[in-house]
């Protein structure tokens, strides 16, 4: 019988088996990425160790970075502390509990599932500078929103909804949102060095306005990762994380305000989607272009197609087309592997992988952020590769 030579043993003990080890040369890839992308700051924690923290200017650990759109899933890791605690039954509670002007017309049906999974039909301008920034009072305005589609119907990264919530949540807690998420989630994980933006009537903004130190940031991916629990306290019941996880019904890579990220993605332009488009009413003009689109792509193959029809701001071209409608030009099918994601302008990210173990942030300021920059897009794709079975283990 062969025998296993004590350091090795040693090595599988400490870190686990080869599958899942962090390998020394991509690691070194991704922070030279990190560091010609300008980034502030990388961490890269696995199984609860550290694995890499990384600042690339002087005064970056201790400085509070915006989290942009992760805001919005620091949310969610909000409204589950409200399920753990029972200060809410479920999510299919009417938003008109909270605000009985909505206790008439459709709105009546809007619940805070749908506002936290983005299905609330409310009427949507993705460009938050026409109407958010220039609102003060973004609460107000989420309520004196029209619908434009029916509550449940339709998916729809909606920041003018979500903001709503900060007036939730206060109502649910008898707290501001910022200052309940400060006690109940924020003290139990070391978190007190932090900042939020107010609108001017003093709601906090959900949508963003975190600005918080990467250090304490990334102990959000290890609670999520960890069901919950943070250096063996149970902070968020499992089940709730577990339910924050779930994919939304019309939008399959999003939870509650966390992504959900598949190792196989495949977009769809096919009749049924221009049917849909035909009967929203979307401009003739679009739909014969996007006629030219048919087909099923993986993400690249599908950047690359919708460029070369629509130009180089296809993006916006779909947008101005489709957004307003609550329409996206593709369908999705997803399958393989899942990860969770918090996603931010500018490249603000929180990468958690269950299969691996890891969790990596990425954070980076307008300080920093150069306009040619196209936001660390592989970030989350070179943290989950990672790893490699045929490769040396790195060990820190």
């Amino acid at each position: 019988m062969l025998k296993t030579p004590f350091s090795i043993i040693l090595l599988l003990i400490t870190y686990g088996s080869f599958a899942q080890h962090i390998q020394k040369n991509r690691l070194d890839t991704l922070l030279r990425k990190a560091e010609q992308t300008h980034s502030e700051a990388l961490i890269v924690y696995q199984d609860g160790r550290l694995v890499t923290e990384k600042y690339f200017a002087a005064g970056n650990a201790s400085k509070k970075i915006e989290a942009m759109s992760c805001t919005k899933s620091i949310a969610g890791l909000a409204v589950a502390c409200m399920l753990t605690d029972g200060l809410i039954d479920s999510l299919d509670i009417p938003v008109s509990t909270f605000y009985p002007e909505w206790k008439q017309g459709s709105k009546q049906f809007i619940t805070l599932r749908h506002l936290v999974n983005m299905t609330s039909g409310i009427q949507n301008v993705p460009n938050t500078g026409v109407e958010i920034y220039p609102s003060k009072d973004f609460v107000q305005l989420a309520l004196a929103a029209e619908l434009s589609a029916k509550p449940g119907d339709v998916w729809s990264y909606n920041n003018k909804s979500l903001n709503l919530m900060a007036g939730v949540i206060a109502k649910i807690t008898g707290k501001r949102m910022d200052q309940y998420i400060g006690e109940r989630l924020f003290k139990p994980l070391g978190i007190t060095d932090f900042t939020w933006s107010l609108d001017s009537a003093g709601n906090p903004h959900v949508m963003s306005g975190c600005q918080i130190k990467a250090i304490d940031f990334v102990k959000l991916g290890l609670l999520t990762l960890n069901n919950g629990q943070y250096k063996g306290r149970q902070i968020i019941a499992p089940e709730r994380i577990r339910e924050m996880l779930t994919p939304c019904v019309q939008m399959p890579a999003y939870g509650m305000l966390w992504w959900i990220d598949y190792s196989n993605t495949t977009l769809i332009i096919d009749d049924k989607q221009l049917e849909t488009f035909r009967n929203a009413g979307v401009d003739p003009g679009f739909i014969s272009k996007a006629e030219q689109l048919k087909g099923r792509f993986d993400t690249k193959e599908y950047q690359a197609k919708i460029i070369s029809v629509l130009g180089a701001d296809a993006q916006a071209v779909i947008n101005e087309a489709l957004a307003a409608k609550g329409l996206r030009l593709a369908r999705r099918e997803y399958s393989g592997i899942k990860t969770y994601q918090a996603n931010g302008y500018l490249g603000n990210y929180i990468v958690v992988d269950p299969g691996t173990k890891i969790v990596a942030v990425r954070m980076i300021s307008y300080d920093s952020y150069e306009v040619d920059e196209d936001g660390f897009g592989d970030f989350k794709d070179m943290v989950l590769s990672l790893t490699d079975h045929q490769a040396t283990p790195y060990v820190k």
